[in-house]
C-alpha cells in the first residue's frame, strides 16, 4: 500500500499483506514444470499443524493464506458488472442521476467515469497526484467533483448534449490542506469540504466564491447537512461538536469538553441529521452517542458496541429509527423517539465488521462489510433479508440508485461492481 492511503480501521490492517499476496498469486500463471513445490491442501496443512502442536510460525502463515484463498474461491459473484480498470484499492464512487455513468476514485491517483451497463471506460481523470478519496456528481448531474488526500479539488462541467462518451470540461480547481471529507449540497451547486486543520470550506460553483468556517487546529472528522439544507453539523477530533449557519457562517450550537454531555479527545466520529426535524446525532468510536437540537445537547446514550457509521431512517418511515454499525459486525437499531434500543442485526459471518450502512427503504437497511459482503436487514425485526456477494475485501463505499434498483460498490480488492438489488418487499 502507498504511504498516502487513507487510514484503515485498526481491526482491519493485519490482513493487508496477505491480500496483496493473494491478488499477485491470482494474476500469475502456474508453472507446469515446477516439481520442487509441494502442493498442500488446507485440510493437510491443518492436520500437519495439529500434529506439530501449532508451533511453526511459517505454517501458521501458510494456513491463514490458504484459508483466505479458499474463502475467495468460494465467493459467488452476484454482480451484474465488475469494473477492473483500477490498479489499487478503490475508495470513492458516485452514480450520475440521469445517465448510465459511474465515477470511481482510487489509490492509483485516478478517477474514472465508466458505463454501468457495459463497464466500458468513458473518461479518465489523471489530474490528481494523490489517492482520490472523493468523487461526486452534483444533485442534477451538471457537475462532477473529485478530490484527493492532498487537498487537490477539481470540478468538471458535464456537457449538456448527451454524447456517446461524456464531455467533461474542467471549470474550477482548488488546493486546500489535507482533506478529510467532501460533498455537494443536496439542492444547489455548492461544494463543502472539511480539512485536517479543522477549517470547513464552502464554495459556490463555478464562480469559486468561498466561505470558510474557522477551525480549532483539530481535524474536522465528519460533517453533514441539516434536513433543511441551511445548516451544517460537524465534529472534530478534539471532541467539539458544532452546528453552523451556512449563510452567516456563525455557530448556532456548540458542545465542547466543558459540557458534561460532551466528548473528550476522540479517534473517530460520525454524524447524522434527521431530514424532517432539527435533530442531530454524533457518535464516536467507543460507542457514546450525543443527541442535539438547534438549542444544544439533549441526551446521551452509551452503546455496548463501538460505532463506525450512522444513518437515520427515511422521513417517510412510520417509526423514528436510526442505525449504528460497528466493527464487531452488529447493527443496532434505535427508536430515537424513546431513546430505546429496538433490535440488533447480526451479520451472518462472525466478526464481519460493518463499514458503511444506508437505508434502501423505510424498513430495509444495507450494510457493507470488511469481508466484502452486502447484507440487507429488516430494521423492524433484525432479520436478514438477503446478501449480495462478489467482493472479497473491505467495501469502502456504496451508492444506491432507487429508480433503477442499482447498487454501485467499491473495495480494497481494486474493483468496483454493479449489483441489481432484489425486491425489498416492504
Amino acid at each position: 500500500m502507498r504511504d498516502n492511503t487513507p487510514p484503515h480501521r485498526p481491526d482491519f490492517d493485519d490482513g493487508e499483506d496477505e491480500l496483496q499476496e493473494i491478488i499477485d498469486l491470482e494474476e500469475q500463471p502456474l508453472e507446469d514444470d515446477d516439481d520442487d513445490l509441494e502442493e498442500v491442501t488446507l485440510e493437510q496443512l491443518e492436520a500437519r499443524l495439529a500434529m506439530a502442536g501449532g508451533d511453526d510460525d511459517d505454517d501458521e502463515e501458510d494456513l491463514e493464506e490458504l484459508r483466505d484463498q479458499e474463502r475467495i474461491r468460494n465467493i459467488k459473484d452476484e454482480a451484474e458488472i465488475t469494473f477492473r480498470q483500477h490498479t489499487a484499492p478503490v475508495f470513492a464512487c458516485s452514480l450520475h442521476p440521469t445517465y448510465n455513468w459511474a465515477v470511481t476514485g482510487s489509490e492509483d491517483d485516478r478517477a474514472i467515469v465508466w458505463d454501468t451497463t457495459t463497464g466500458e471506460v468513458l473518461y479518465e481523470i489523471t489530474d490528481h497526484k494523490d489517492t482520490v478519496t472523493e468523487t461526486h456528481f452534483s444533485h442534477d448531474g451538471v457537475y462532477l467533483a473529485t478530490g484527493d488526500l492532498a487537498g487537490e479539488l477539481f470540478v468538471f462541467k458535464v456537457s449538456e448534449q448527451r454524447e456517446e462518451r461524456p464531455v467533461l470540461t474542467k471549470v474550477w480547481e482548488y488546493s486546500m490542506s489535507d482533506m478529510s471529507w467532501l460533498f455537494w449540497h443536496r439542492a444547489a451547486h455548492i461544494l463543502l469540504a472539511g480539512s485536517d486543520s479543522g477549517e470547513v470550506f464552502v464554495w459556490r460553483i463555478p464562480s469559486g466564491d468561498c466561505k470558510i468556517l474557522p477551525g480549532q487546529s483539530s481535524r474536522c472528522e465528519s460533517g453533514e447537512l441539516s434536513g433543511d439544507g441551511k445548516k451544517l453539523f460537524t465534529v472534530y477530533l478534539n471532541g467539539s461538536v458544532k452546528l453552523w449557519d451556512l449563510k452567516s457562517c456563525q455557530v448556532i450550537m456548540e458542545v465542547n469538553e466543558q459540557n458534561p454531555m460532551g466528548f473528550g479527545e476522540i479517534t473517530h466520529a460520525v454524524v447524522a441529521c434527521e431530514r424532517e426535524s432539527p435533530f442531530y446525532v454524533c457518535a464516536e468510536a467507543s460507542g457514546k452517542m450525543l443527541f442535539c437540537t438547534n438549542n444544544g445537547p439533549v441526551s446521551t446514550i452509551q452503546s455496548e458496541h463501538g460505532i463506525e457509521c450512522l444513518a437515520f431512517a427515511p422521513p417517510s418511515a412510520d417509526l423514528k429509527l436510526f442505525a449504528c454499525g460497528s466493527l464487531d459486525g452488529r447493527i443496532s437499531i434505535w427508536d430515537y423517539s424513546k431513546s430505546a434500543l429496538r433490535t440488533i442485526c447480526e451479520n451472518p459471518v462472525p466478526n464481519d465488521g460493518v463499514i458503511r450502512i444506508k437505508w434502501l427503504s423505510d424498513h430495509t437497511i444495507l450494510a457493507a462489510t470488511s469481508q466484502g459482503n452486502l447484507n440487507a436487514f429488516d430494521a423492524r425485526t433484525g432479520s436478514l433479508k438477503f446478501t449480495l456477494t462478489g467482493h472479497f475485501y473491505h467495501i469502502y463505499e456504496f451508492v444506491y440508485k432507487a429508480q433503477e434498483n442499482l447498487l454501485l460498490t467499491v473495495s480494497e480488492d481494486n474493483m468496483a461492481k454493479i449489483f441489481k438489488v432484489p425486491a425489498l418487499g416492504d
